[in-house]
């Protein structure tokens, strides 16, 4: 395999900025010399583009109008005569040290491997593709996506369901086998049905770790608007649908949804709990802190508030060290003591945490005692009766997701009347309750008209302050 040739083929279409730094990056970085480079341009119209194509020694092929990418690929690939490999290749990236070797790499290593991908990075060093996976309803998504580059989970080279196409490799002559890209996608959605092409031969889609590239992604669509994007993206999802969705099942791989988990999971500020945090609190204590942005912005706005955090995850407890005051990485619900019997806090959070104890009773009568006379325990919980969870049960769509209502790490499901119930059977008295909504224009409308009689169907979360019973 290593004397193969590579064809490394490149879709242009205006932003020739882009365009530039990939080629230079490729000559640069590409030990491997078996290689050529397709560039194909698909109906440019920016100054200086014939100027720049003419004064490379690649192969060049122009067209007039724009093909899209599927068409687009496949032109250039029939015209990539000397490749034995076909490596496809976004023209808004920059390939670093040994990227084209390693890939080559695995697939020389595994006889199985049909398709390659890279590792591909934003611009600020964070993940962006480490392979491609299928959420709950078959979303295509990114796991690990803006997490360090440097986790555990991007280190592993591995079988994954799919990859992108922004840097994919496969043989000639199982891409010509399969019929090349479905000429059917718009700009959307082709490498994914690719991929599923590939591995419904038998074949694995390989995601190889040490071959890493900066990805500017969607340079091009940008230019073409929301609205543009928002009409493919529907027109793709419904031919994937119609030809993959009766045996997506078959192609999944063994995986807990944990890596789909999105960036602001860790790092949201929950602002709608702002304005239920005591104004007098001195010393708060946010359990289930994860990186610490809500105590920060707490922090930011009183110079004199000392902010504590327990967090189970030790690498989002890092991040939450330079932001709090003190960070415990513990299980709540581990027997051994949290802290010295004479820690009172002014106010507890509990932000989206009880839904994850086995016993979130004993952990709230636990954490009673640390409670100082006059604090507050706040807290929010996802609401179970929410209408779209009902609308799911009764279709049999309850399938367990990354994170919402039926987060797979969820192991207890509440209504506003087991939220009462804890409460009080944990000590409490519950002083306010508020509601986060979530539902349509129309939804809202009807639930007025009905005098708020929908209420619990429309709230996706309740927001609870509550008090010791007997503080006051």
């Amino acid at each position: 395999m290593a004397t193969h040739k590579v064809s490394i083929i490149i879709l242009n279409w205006n932003k020739l900025e882009y365009t530039k730094q990939c080629v230079t990056s490729i000559e640069h970085n590409t030990r491997y010399q078996n290689y050529e480079i397709v560039l194909f341009d698909n109906g440019s119209t920016e100054t200086g583009t014939k100027e720049y194509l003419s004064s490379l020694k690649h192969k060049v092929i122009t067209n007039p109008v724009n093909l899209g990418f599927a068409r687009g690929n496949n032109r250039a690939a029939a015209a990539a005569a000397e490749g034995e490999l076909l490596l496809f290749l976004n023209n808004d990236t920059i390939v670093h040290a040994n990227w084209l070797e390693e890939m080559v790499g695995v697939m020389q290593r595994d006889p199985d491997c049909g398709i390659a991908g890279s590792k591909l990075l934003y611009p600020d060093g964070t993940l962006q593709h480490i392979g491609v996976m299928f959420d709950h309803k078959g979303n295509r998504c990114h796991p690990f996506k803006k997490r360090p580059a440097n986790i555990p989970e991007a280190a592993a080279t591995g079988e994954c369901e799919a990859v992108t196409g922004a840097c994919l490799l496969i043989r000639k002559d199982i891409f010509e086998r399969v019929g090349g890209f479905d000429e059917q996608y718009l700009h959307g959605s082709e490498d994914i049905d690719l991929c599923l092409k590939v591995r419904k031969l038998g074949l694995k889609v390989m995601y190889c770790s040490g071959s890493v590239l900066t990805h500017f992604e969607q340079v091009s669509l940008k230019v073409r608007g929301s609205r543009f994007k928002k009409r493919t993206t529907r027109q793709n999802n419904r031919l994937f649908f119609k030809k993959w969705g009766d045996t997506l099942d078959d192609f999944r791989l063994p995986n807990d949804l944990s890596g789909l988990k999105p960036y602001h999971y860790y790092h949201h500020t929950r602002s709608e709990l702002l304005r239920l945090i005591p104004p007098g609190a001195k010393f708060i204590l946010d359990v289930g802190c994860s990186s610490g942005m809500l105590g920060k912005t707490l922090k930011d706005s009183n110079d004199n508030l000392t902010v504590w955090g327990i967090e189970i995850n030790g690498a989002i407890a890092q991040e939450a060290e330079r932001r709090l005051d003190k960070v415990f990485v513990k299980d709540i619900e581990k027997s051994e003591p949290l802290f010295s019997e004479q820690t009172l806090f002014d106010c507890i959070i509990f932000a989206d945490v009880l839904e994850h104890l086995r016993d979130p009773w004993a952990a709230l009568q636990r954490f009673s005692k640390h409670l100082s006379p006059g604090g507050t325990v706040v807290c929010s919980i996802p609401n179970i009766q929410h209408y779209k969870i009902i609308k799911d049960l009764i279709l049999d769509r309850w399938l367990y997701r990354a994170e919402g209502i039926l987060d797979r790490d969820h192991v207890r499901f509440f209504s506003l009347a087991t939220i009462k119930n804890m409460c009080a059977v944990s000590g409490y008295k519950i002083i306010a309750i508020e509601r986060n909504e979530k539902a349509g224009t129309l939804l809202k409308v009807a639930n007025r008209l009905l005098c708020n009689k929908l209420d619990k169907f429309l709230t996706q979360q309740y927001l609870i302050i509550c008090e010791r019973r007997g503080a006051r």
